[in-house]
């Protein structure tokens, strides 16, 4: 006697890519169509392989995070122009939306310059270390109207004589 076939439908690798697809841009999330250099693309591999993720979509995340948390899209300086002899491939990774503004913006600081040369300058920003760095935050919180804030006294004389 077999065994009893499973009510659960059995999905090709295909759906189930279309599947978690479809569940990222239900998140919000979008292509960033590029061009980078095959350089770049190696360095992109290695981070994967030595921070151990799943897909270059997490490294291009990360990376973008990183630099987005510290710095402004108008602090980028534009490098040289790559070599003609360089070979660029096209990558697509699925990101926040938020990330692909901050590309975007970056590429908008300079004339004719691509999404993945603006990539490329962010990424050259980040160096080695994917870990999203700490910024101090400023705290606003507004006074009642007419409240003043106690002042502490910090000077070293006694209150009861000199």
């Amino acid at each position: 006697m077999g065994r009893p076939r499973s009510k659960t439908p059995v999905l090709t690798v295909k759906e189930l890519v279309q599947q978690q697809r479809s569940g990222l841009y239900a998140a919000g999330n979008r292509n960033l169509n590029m061009a980078v250099s095959v350089q770049t693309l190696a360095q992109i591999d290695r981070l994967k392989r030595l921070y151990r993720l799943r897909s270059r979509d997490a490294i291009v995340t990360r990376v973008i995070a990183a630099v987005m948390s510290s710095s402004e899209p108008d602090r980028f300086i534009e490098r040289a122009a790559a070599s003609p002899d360089t070979h660029y491939r096209w990558i697509s990774p699925i990101i926040a939306i938020e990330l692909i503004d901050f590309v975007k913006a970056v590429q908008a600081r300079f004339r004719s310059m691509s999404l993945g040369g603006a990539f490329e300058l962010i990424f050259a920003e980040l160096g080695e270390d994917l870990a999203i760095r700490e910024v101090q935050l400023t705290l606003a919180i507004p006074e009642p109207y007419g409240a003043v804030a106690p002042v502490a006294d910090v000077s070293n004389q006694r209150k009861d004589g000199p």
